[in-house]
């Protein structure tokens, strides 16, 4: 492939390094080759050249793309994609017909998906794998075929399991041949190198998913315009997060949502089978004080309860392929809350360990409330962490039988039966004693949170490998982590890449990160890692990182200082200081700050206003590199955008910690006020992709009662 760049390049240095490299070579072998066949043999040149197909020259479309006359939406948006990247970077527009459709005066052609010419061409798109595809010339023409299925909402449908393999190979072509990449949502964040002609030389590439599901989950809330002024920019980011999540194919195989399964069994089955549930230090089988049984932990040593489990699945429509969703495995994984069974048969299954004894819930029988469950199994997503006596005894052992248990029950009815389970709160750890095997898929949910530590990243390789070595062949990687940092400019792109690969390396099947809170312009290096190590999971940071930073043209190098001081800034958190400050900014129900729900409570103490000072100092650089370069003033000032909002962000909380610690009519004005300023400032920005203000607002709200009607 060729791409001429012309006079113009819109920031590819290091992001269109190795297409042009293969450029090169593919120049220089096509050279040689006309050479050795004009003296071999007169003519043979025009053979050659049939294997060159241009797309676009001077501004000009020299080929069009033709779609199925029956396509499908996969492969229709596949269409409108290498379109739309095609006129960006050379403004030739490449029109898009069906294919009874004939496209007259072409040369050649891009067929797009299952087309009756690719079949012709010996492309069977059936003997793909799901989501699969094929990038191949043959006589002159283009074949983007894949493996493509279409069950209804948007072509990445998660929990319709669509397949987009016609779309992969799009995206295929155009990072690996025109240089393309996505840094965050929107047209602003699309590197498009620019180009006066694109050729196509002979090509066969083939690829597909690494994984079953790879997803970075987007929160649902809230449903209402909460944090937005406007609902079409609401409406215009979340699609424009859709498509970015979906260029870097986070996408579902098969649906691997498998989550927290038994919140409707106490109401079910609580006053019929009351052994079912767990049975608290007071000896009573009921739920925690202020909880409706929703959040109730099973007796899982209890025969009868795998029993029902297994017979339910049996008969769930979602074991049949055709279903929607389709989710074939035995769904074992707890409820949203530690393991509590005290029961003696529950007990005799756990593993050995001095934490019992003196533990405030085990040891001294005291039993908390719903909002407070966590504290059984200090879990840091929560909002109750750091409130236990001391760290919790894990029951993973327990855990470890009962998916056994389950496994077994359901072998009786289907000896192809797998069972998937959490490895979750107080159970996350390894077994230490009780072998697994390869029918038990564990959905690993590590407790890894910002501040991200060394000693997290040790005790996550520690137990991912402990579960392998219990037998386990198959996970899940299932952190709350992006629930972490809220809309503040934290930086972990490096551990986390590390430890992303670390887990790639060793059995991970598939993704589900929990939640995508969308601050794009103040977290940007490390969202774009996490997109692109799921791609790319032999890759460094620092390979990553460098595509991200290249997209800054001039302005690169200033632009990386500045989020390398961000970096610095999240490395140099002590973990200790940070439990501390999170004790000390409880909310109004005793809670301690720093959880998912309520991370704003402690942003003023984290990154402090002189924080701030040094990083604009540092943009400030960066908006000087940009100066005379549209492009380059344009994406800087994007972060600009988000370092603003989290400066104010930081600032609305000191305000209500002053209102709160030294009530005043004053200060509570000081807090209102800057609350106002903030929600005003959200909604000059909310249209430039900057963050979700709708999820921010909602965590605002609920985890720290800001008022953003005000």
């Amino acid at each position: 492939m060729h791409a001429d760049e012309g006079e113009i390049n819109t920031y590819g240095q290091s992001v269109n390094h190795r297409p042009n490299l293969r450029n090169r070579a593919a120049k220089l072998f096509k050279m040689m080759a006309l050479c050795v066949s004009l003296l071999l043999l007169k003519g043979n040149h025009v053979a050659l050249a049939q294997e060159v197909l241009c797309l676009a020259k001077d501004r000009q479309a020299q080929t069009a793309i033709i779609i199925p006359d029956e396509a499908i939406p996969p492969e229709r948006f596949a269409a409108e994609e290498l379109q739309h990247h095609v006129e960006k970077a050379t403004g030739a527009t490449l029109s898009i017909y069906p294919e009874r459709e004939a496209a007259l005066g072409y040369e050649g052609l891009i067929y797009l998906g299952n087309c009756r010419k690719t079949s012709e061409v010996g492309i069977d798109v059936t003997s793909i794998e799901p989501s699969g595809y094929i990038v191949r010339t043959v006589g002159g023409s283009l074949f983007l075929a894949g493996r493509d299925r279409f069950r209804g909402g948007e072509v990445d449908s998660a929990w319709c399991a669509n397949w987009q393999g016609t779309l992969f190979a799009v995206y295929d072509l155009l990072e690996n041949d025109l240089g393309v990449r996505w840094l965050w949502p929107g047209e602003l964040g699309e590197i498009v190198p620019a180009a006066k002609t694109i050729e196509l030389g002979p090509v066969n590439r083939s690829g597909a998913p690494r994984y079953l599901e790879a997803r970075l989950c987007v929160p649902g809330y809230p449903s209402d315009a909460l944090g937005w002024a406007s609902e079409e920019n609401k409406k215009n980011f979340l699609e424009a997060q859709r498509v970015f999540l979906l260029r870097h194919r986070l996408v579902t195989v098969q649906n691997m949502a498998y989550g927290h399964h038994f919140q409707e069994y106490w109401k079910k089955f609580g006053q019929t089978r009351p052994e079912f549930f767990n049975m608290l230090p007071n000896g009573e089988r009921e739920p925690l004080p202020g909880d409706d049984g929703s959040n109730i932990t099973l007796c899982v040593s209890q025969p009868a309860l795998w029993a029902q489990i297994v017979s339910e699945w049996s008969q769930h429509p979602e074991r049949n392929p055709d279903n929607i969703p389709y989710r074939p495995f035995v769904n074992a994984c707890e409820n949203d809350t530690p393991g509590m069974c005290a029961c003696p048969t529950c007990r005799s299954w756990d593993a050995p360990d001095p934490l019992f004894k003196d533990h405030d819930y085990w040891g001294k029988g005291i039993i908390p409330d719903r909002a407070h469950r966590f504290s059984v199994g200090v879990a840091p997503w929560s909002q109750s962490r750091f409130t236990a006596s001391k760290e919790g005894p894990s029951l993973a052992d327990r855990y470890a039988l009962f998916y056994l248990s389950v496994l077994e029950e359901a072998k009786k009815v289907d000896k192809d039966a797998k069972v998937i389970g959490y490895a979750y709160a107080n159970y996350w750890k390894a077994p230490k004693a009780v072998e697994l095997n390869e029918d038990v898929i564990i959905s690993y949910v590590p407790p890894l949170w910002f501040p991200y530590t060394e000693e997290q990243s040790r005790e996550f390789r520690e137990n991912w490998d402990g579960w392998r070595n219990a037998g386990v062949k198959h996970l899940v990687l299932r952190p709350n982590l992006t629930h972490a940092g809220t809309n503040l400019p934290v930086f972990y792109a490096r551990k986390l890449a590390a430890d992303f690969t670390y887990a790639a390396e060793r059995g991970m099947i598939a993704t589900a990160f929990d939640s995508l809170l969308g601050a794009y312009s103040a977290q940007g290096p490390t969202l774009y890692t996490l997109a692109r190590i799921h791609e790319h999971p032999d890759w460094s940071a620092d390979r990553i990182l460098d595509e991200y930073y290249s997209g800054f043209g001039p302005a690169q190098v200033p632009v990386q200082r500045y989020f390398e001081y961000w970096e610095k800034h999240s490395d140099s958190l002590d973990p200790s200081a940070v439990e501390r400050i999170c004790r000390e900014e409880q909310d109004s129900q005793g809670r301690p700050g720093g959880g998912f729900k309520n991370y704003v409570r402690i942003a003023h103490r984290i990154f402090p206003p002189e924080t701030f000072v040094e990083a604009r100092g540092l943009l400030s650089a960066a908006i000087e590199g940009a100066s005379g370069d549209e492009l380059a003033e344009r994406r800087v000032a994007y972060l600009e955008k988000g370092l603003t909002d989290a400066e104010m962000t930081a600032a609305v909380r000191a305000a209500q910690s002053n209102a709160e610690k030294k009530p005043s009519d004053e200060n509570s004005r000081l807090f209102e006020d800057a609350l106002r300023n903030l929600v005003a400032y959200r909604a000059s920005v909310e249209a430039d992709y900057v963050c979700n203000f709708g999820h921010a607002a909602y965590r605002e709200k609920n985890g720290s009662g800001w008022n953003h009607a005000l």
